[in-house]
């Protein structure tokens, strides 16, 4: 009987909506991608992607920052060591339009470099 209320337990959990993607989690497929990251190259990644994300906050973006992040954790792909998320431009363009040219380019940078 315990093992099928831990069970039901865990399922349930499961089922719930997940917090979305993962800033570390996405700096990190991208170097595994690449082949040549530093663990430096990766924290100034995530730093960036940071960075981008309170800068979309202070303009009031953060839906777009959101949907930006999200498509890219959903269209990531690794092609020839390199990053594949070109299925995300109008996401990041309309992040870029929100909260401005410079925080959409910091945000493709960290994930496409």
């Amino acid at each position: 009987m315990k093992l099928a209320c831990s069970f039901t337990v865990a399922l349930a959990l499961a089922m719930l909506p997940g917090c979305g993607a993962s800033i570390s989690g996405l700096c990190e497929d991208m170097c595994d991608c690449t082949g040549d990251c530093s663990p430096d190259d990766e924290d100034d990644c995530v730093d960036n992607l940071e960075d981008a994300e309170r800068e979309a906050a202070a303009e009031g973006c953060e839906e777009q920052f959101d949907e930006a992040l999200s498509c890219v954790d959903d269209e990531f792909a690794c092609r020839s060591d390199a990053v594949d998320v070109d299925g995300c431009v109008d996401q990041v363009e309309n992040l870029s339009g929100c909260a401005g040219i410079q925080t959409g380019l910091k945000f493709w940078a960290a994930i496409t470099e």
